[in-house]
C-alpha cells in the first residue's frame, strides 16, 4: 500500500533545489515534476517563486539550474536537517 504525506512549502523548494543541483546540465520542467511528484500547475507555481527569489535561473536550453544562493540554500537546509536528527 502506498502511502502519501504533505510536504510543507519548503520541504517542495528543497527537492527541486536538489534535483536541479544533482543533474549537471540542468534539469526540464517535466523532469522537475516526475522528480519531485508535481503536476503542471504546481510545478509552475514553485519554480516562478525559486526564479524570483533568485534560487534558480533557466538557461537557453530552458532547462533549471540552481544559483550560487540556492546551493547556499541548499547546504543550508541540509546542514539544519542533520542537526535535526
Amino acid at each position: 500500500m502506498v502511502t502519501f504525506r504533505h510536504r510543507d512549502r519548503m520541504a517542495i523548494f528543497t527537492e527541486i533545489l536538489r534535483t536541479t543541483r544533482d543533474s549537471r546540465e540542468g534539469k526540464k520542467k517535466t523532469n522537475i515534476m516526475q522528480s519531485v511528484h508535481l503536476n503542471h500547475p504546481q510545478a509552475n507555481k514553485y519554480l516562478n517563486l525559486l526564479l524570483t527569489k533568485d534560487l534558480i535561473c533557466l538557461d537557453s536550453e530552458d532547462r533549471y539550474k540552481p544559483t550560487k544562493k540556492g546551493l547556499e540554500l541548499i547546504k543550508n537546509l541540509e546542514s539544519l536537517d542533520l542537526s535535526v536528527k
